[in-house]
């Protein structure tokens, strides 16, 4: 049986949105690099009106009902709403304070991004179809911040092996 109603999720993509806001000011008013401050500034800016956009698609989902969905699919939901860099819990200006260079804070960007990606795409299908397409605008507005931060963190690294810094076991990146 689902249990959230498809404006929950975009209460939670709201608060998704406003971390991000709180992270990348954090970012900008901390970092002395005028690319990056600028970016995060932009990015800041971004996400603020993402904010909005969800505000009114939560009024417009206000009382509409999905489709029964099964009980694996609320619990990927909800742990793609629990799990993501920027979970309603998290303290945005402090993951962004403990950064110490451009790179890193851009690593967490991207992580952020496609969390939110990921989460976007998801949100999609549960509102009408008529609605599919401003969900659709913003997944491809993070899809460009993906490839701004990438751009950015190009700048400040000086090698492949720094650009490519792994993850966990998953090795190097080859590309």
């Amino acid at each position: 049986m689902w249990f959230f109603k498809p404006t929950e999720i975009a209460k939670i993509a709201m608060k998704i949105e406003e971390n991000g806001v709180a992270f990348y000011q954090t970012l900008a008013g901390k970092t002395e690099e005028p690319e990056a401050k600028a970016l995060f500034e932009f990015m800041a800016g971004e996400e603020e009106q993402h904010y909005q956009n969800f505000q009114v698609l939560a009024d417009k989902l206000e009382g509409y009902d999905i489709q029964t969905f099964e009980n694996d699919y609320e619990d990927y939901m909800r742990d793609l709403a629990n799990n993501s860099v920027f979970a309603t819990d998290v303290d945005p200006v402090a993951m962004a304070e403990g950064v110490s260079s451009v790179p890193e804070a851009v690593d967490l960007a991207l992580d952020f991004e496609k969390d939110s990606i990921l989460f976007y795409l998801q949100f999609k299908k549960m509102v009408p179809e008529e609605e599919k397409f401003g969900i659709d605008e913003i997944i491809d507005e993070e899809h460009k911040h993906v490839h701004q931060l990438l751009t950015i963190k190009k700048l400040y690294t000086t090698t492949r092996e720094e650009f490519y810094i792994p993850k966990g076991d998953l090795g190097d990146a080859e590309i």
